[in-house]
């Protein structure tokens, strides 16, 4: 039997002939109860700290110090998930700063928020359209969330970033090929969100190991929206 791995990358190939579903995409994921809807300030949109300044500095840091991020800073990270047609972006051109293979979208973006200057403890999912965080959990189990994590620091972050998939849309259009569309559009959006952490003095760090079943339950996804990977905020 081939290597899951093997077996996967085998069975979404493209080849001549070959015809792909293309049918019309899955609604987008919308929060219509949330316990609180956090409205983020207006990200500046000019200004800030150069683009080659930024690279030069950009690695991934854990959080060293404990503090808090404020909500302006938050709004910033989170500007880069955001729909071009928000006021966050003031602009009318759709979709969002990465791009995303025949529109389809399958990320969404959660907020594990611990120390956030103004904002609640608890789980938030955030509204790329509207570029606000609604509440869908109250204060999670943090112990809990840091083992699922294979216990790093957890503690010391001000937040928790979580980037889901929900492959189905983009295999709607592309067949099995779309869910190597959806892990390439979680890496185009953890990208962004590291340039824009660093741009602000803001220490990231992605997680790309850890267990699936624990963090998909205190996140309270259902079944066909997977996480793909955490980025730990903070200073």
């Amino acid at each position: 039997m081939d290597h899951p791995g093997k077996a996967f990358y085998r069975l979404s190939r493209l080849k001549p002939g070959d015809e792909l579903p293309m049918r019309k995409l899955p609604a987008a994921k919308v929060y219509a109860n949330p316990l609180e809807t956090q409205a983020l300030p207006l990200p500046r949109l000019e200004g800030g700290a150069p683009l080659w300044r930024v690279l030069a500095r950009l690695s991934p840091r854990l959080p060293e110090v404990g503090s808090s991020l404020s909500l302006a800073e938050v709004s910033q990270i989170l500007m880069v998930l955001a729909a071009r047609g928000s006021a966050a972006l003031a602009q009318k051109e759709g979709g969002r700063l990465y791009p995303s293979a025949g529109g389809a979208y399958p990320l969404e973006a959660y907020l594990v928020v611990q120390e956030v200057q103004g904002v609640f403890p608890g789980v938030y999912h955030y509204f790329p359209k509207e570029h606000q965080l609604f509440q869908i959990a109250s204060r999670p189990d943090f112990s809990r969330l840091k083992a699922a994590l294979l216990d790093l620091p957890l503690e010391k972050a001000a937040a928790l970033l979580v980037l889901t998939l929900v492959p189905e849309r983009s295999a709607a259009l592309f067949g099995l090929r779309g869910y190597r569309y959806a892990l390439l559009e979680a890496g185009y959006a953890a990208g962004l969100v590291l340039v824009a952490a660093t741009g602000l003095g803001v220490s990231a760090y992605p997680a790309e190991t850890f267990y699936d079943e624990e963090v998909g339950q205190i996140l309270g996804l259902k079944e066909g929206e997977y996480p793909g990977l955490a980025i730990l905020l903070g200073r």
